[in-house]
């Protein structure tokens, strides 16, 4: 009767199958398998009682659901007085007196089936097992039933509060309670919401501190109520697990999944989302301290980058007292000398001994230190032996500086916080790092010594070789300035790192502050980062759906027109996936700085106010790319306003994105010709760098040639009238470059060269520019051309190739002024 029971239920016929195993049971009342199989079909009809109950019916659907919870109880219970060592009967009945909410019971009970079992079980094996096997089944039924908003949330409730050793059941119904946030269509309510998912997490963070999925979903939602400072601790406290739990085994696929072959591949996996929301927390932190100085005043900035003494060693008291002592003697020590420097003694004897300047320095050398070779010494360097061990001007140390405020309080004051964020991208994972003064002590005496040793080695040296006397001279006076600059310590080197430590806490307190004055509503994007752990990365959902609804809105409220078409320019790009990760992930190639701002560093804070539709952060950003564009090429949005604009904003970005990563603090910029940027490597190139053979000839046949030039895109001709009858752009006339044709007239008659192009590459991007006179016939066939691109065509339907074999699709369009952009 139980295999009938079973196969009534399985087609459908649930109360027949009830009816069948009560029967059964009646008749075996000493079996415990006949009363856990009526107890399970009870569990079962008390959700179909509610899921099919009938409009305006609640109630005596609720009277049925109750009733069948009561009799799943009453067999459940029945089977575990039977069979008291049988574990799944034990967590059966824990579950029914659960749903009964009977919760100490239920808890009672599973430590009774724990300690009656007769192999003693371990409860660590039973809570495996739980989690393992027990709750994704349930899980994968709750996720896919057909349920109401609010029963599924109930029941994920109910199966966390079941399992509250389960990560995977507390992680589910934190998933569930997203989901609900998400729903939600009105911004200022959300916020509501999460933070009560944040109780729900942080508590689950604190029971289950090696799961990094936890940490990885409680930083999320830190980071989405703007609470970056907590965000970044909980990140960075993650990665330093040293042993975390495999992932796998606290993951909910589909809905929560974490990819990898193996433990370590899934934990590179979790820990790469973590180091992506740190830099996150960085750049979107960047931002929006720029909208505060921007928009406020006051207190709260001079917060930030003035920082009260006595607040600073408070703060370090109470987690560092030897760096709280630091700070005291370094502020007594300037207000003595008037100096953040001294010099060190490099013998070991004096352990770091201070002096004020080289002259007192040298002095105690002679006599404490006695050598036979000072005196030789003394008369090579000559007037070097004094030298200079000042900084130069400019020198980032001068970032601090030692004041009194208005109430006579002595602050550090940091007013440049660039090199702030500079430090903290460096090494997001870490963060800024401060060497304690007495290690730097001993490693400059340390290396001090070093350096004196190879002094008096080449000291030794001079009697036996005249000839290099000059030389060794030289030598010995080059190692003499190392040896005063490396024995020079300046307290700023101590004191910057914990002043900019503490900064960077103000600074996130200071904008949490801000957006809960400003009411700052959570936006979809907010919480669509919480929803990327699995095959689908944090960058792809973060920048796809919610990015264009936020650039759609941005475009219907901005007037600027240029402001528009440069934002569908950016959106285009946008959508290149690898492009926008390369850009979302990978370090900075350089850091940037005020007098030297990285265009790739706006596209990161034009992705942000995007994510956090911040249409006036977007207008603040946008403009302030357009100045940037225009500092590569000032005529492009005040000349260049006809039917290739589009192509010539993409050529500029690209142009100034090259200039970024090939250029440095200490290299002036310098405008790059896309066609004649020879062989770059730099990431620009990687992606949309576009190699050609040019094959070269004149009519009056005396000039010839063929040399190898590099384009970051592919313009062609689609205005002429044979567009008409094309089939492939391979057939369209090539539009080079006006300095590239100046260049490559024959010297003889002066005519343009005839040339042609053979792609030599297959670029990763292969960016196309499609220029035409916007006459409706050519548009129509056009439109077919395009239309046949949709899937996968060869390489040799865009140009002549070396290499045909080459698939590329369409990725991403842009049609502003009669202009057709893709990739």
């Amino acid at each position: 009767m139980a295999r009938e029971a079973l196969e009534l239920h399985t087609n459908g016929q649930n109360e027949e199958a009830l009816a069948c195993a009560i029967v059964l049971a009646r008749a075996n009342p000493d079996s415990a398998l006949a009363l856990n199989l009526v107890g399970s079909l009870h569990v079962h009809a008390s959700s179909m009682a509610w899921n099919d109950r009938a409009p305006d019916d609640d109630e005596a659907a609720s009277a049925l659901e109750s009733s069948h919870h009561r009799a799943a109880l009453d067999a459940f219970s029945a089977a575990a007085r039977i069979a008291p060592n049988c574990v799944m009967t034990g967590v059966f009945h824990a579950e029914a007196l659960a749903a009964d909410q009977r919760f100490a019971d239920a808890m009672l009970e599973l430590f009774r089936v724990l300690s009656t079992t007769a192999n003693h079980a371990d409860p660590a094996d039973l809570t495996a097992m739980i989690n393992n096997d027990v709750v994704p089944i349930k899980a994968a039924k709750l996720l896919r039933e057909d349920a109401t908003v609010d029963q599924v949330r109930a029941r994920a409730k109910l199966l966390s509060e079941t399992y509250p050793y389960s990560v995977r059941a507390q992680l589910l119904r934190v998933h569930i309670e997203l989901g609900q946030v998400r729903a939600l269509d009105v911004g200022f309510r959300r916020k509501g919401l999460l933070r009560g998912i944040l109780a729900l997490i942080s508590d689950a963070a604190g029971k289950f501190n090696s799961s990094l999925l936890i940490a990885l979903f409680h930083a999320k939602v830190l980071f989405a109520l703007d609470n970056f400072d907590e965000s970044e601790r909980e990140c960075r406290r993650a990665l330093l697990i040293e042993e975390p739990t495999d992932p796998n085994l606290d993951d909910i696929p589909p809905a929560v999944y974490v990819p990898g072959a193996d433990y370590e591949s899934r934990v590179s996996s979790v820990k790469k989302q973590l180091r992506i929301l740190l830099k996150r927390i960085i750049v979107v932190a960047a931002v929006c301290w720029s909208s505060i100085k921007t928009t406020q005043h006051g207190e709260r900035v001079d917060r930030v980058i003035s920082v009260r003494v006595d607040t600073l060693q408070e703060h370090y008291d109470g987690i560092d007292q030897s760096a709280a002592k630091t700070i005291s003697d370094v502020v007594r020590f300037l207000k003595n000398q008037s100096s953040w420097s001294f010099l060190v003694c490099p013998n070991t004897s004096c352990h770091g001994k201070k002096f004020l300047d080289t002259e007192s320095l040298w002095v105690h050398m002679r006599k404490k230190h006695r050598d036979v070779l000072w005196d030789k010494l003394q008369s090579v360097l000559g007037s070097y032996l004094y030298g200079n061990t000042s900084k130069d001007d400019d020198h980032p140390l001068d970032a601090i500086t030692l004041r009194q405020d208005s109430d006579q309080h002595d602050i550090f004051h940091l007013s440049m916080v660039q090199p702030m964020f500079e430090s903290l991208l460096l090494s997001p994972s870490i963060g800024i790092q401060a060497e304690p003064l007495a290690e730097m002590r001993q490693r400059k005496c340390r290396e001090g010594a070093e350096i004196i040793a190879d002094i008096k080695k080449k000291l030794r040296m001079l009697p036996k070789d005249e000839l290099s006397i000059e030389g060794l001279c030289f030598a010995i006076q080059d190692l003499w300035l190392k040896f005063l600059k490396t024995s020079a310590l300046d307290h700023r080197e101590v004191i910057l790192p914990l002043a900019r430590s503490f900064q960077w806490i103000q600074m996130k307190n200071s904008i949490a502050l801000s957006a809960n004055d400003l009411g700052r509503f959570i936006g979809g994007a907010d919480i669509d980062i919480m929803f990327g752990t699995s095959g689908q990365s944090v960058k792809e959902m973060a920048s796809t759906s919610s990015c264009q609804r936020s650039l759609n809105v941005f475009n219907k409220i901005n007037a600027d027109k240029d402001l528009s078409i440069l934002s569908l320019v950016i959106q285009s790009l946008c959508n290149l996936r690898h492009f926008r990760d390369n850009f979302l992930t990978e370090p900075l190639v350089w850091i940037p700085s005020a007098d030297n701002v990285c265009i790739a560093q706006k596209f990161y804070e034009i992705f942000t106010s995007w994510e956090k539709n911040d249409y006036h952060l977007t207008d603040v950003v946008l403009t302030y790319m357009k100045t940037l564009l225009c500092g590569v090429d000032c005529t492009i949005f005040s000349e260049k306003v006809g039917t290739d604009f589009a192509s010539e904003i993409v050529a500029t970005i690209l142009i100034g994105l090259h200039m970024s990563e090939t250029c440095s603090q200490e290299t002036d910029k310098h405008v790059v010709n896309p066609i004649t940027c020879g062989d770059c490597i730099c990431p620009t190139h990687n992606l949309f760098g576009t190699k050609f053979y040019a094959h070269m000839s004149c009519e009056c046949g005396k000039c010839s040639g063929e040399y190898l030039y590099t384009a970051l895109f592919h313009k062609l001709d689609a205005g002429s009238p044979r567009t008409t009858k094309i089939k492939s752009f391979a057939e369209l006339p090539v539009l080079l470059d006006e300095q590239f044709c100046k260049d490559n007239k024959c010297k003889d008659c002066e005519s343009l060269l005839n040339i042609d192009l053979l792609l030599s590459n297959t670029p990763h991007f292969f960016t196309i520019v499609l220029n035409w006179l916007g006459v409706s016939e050519n548009q129509d066939t056009l439109s077919e051309v395009l239309a046949g691109i949709m899937s996968p065509v060869e390489t040799g339907f865009f140009c002549k190739s070396a290499d045909s074999s080459t698939m590329y699709t369409v990725t991403s369009m842009v049609r502003p002024q009669q202009n057709v952009l893709f990739s």
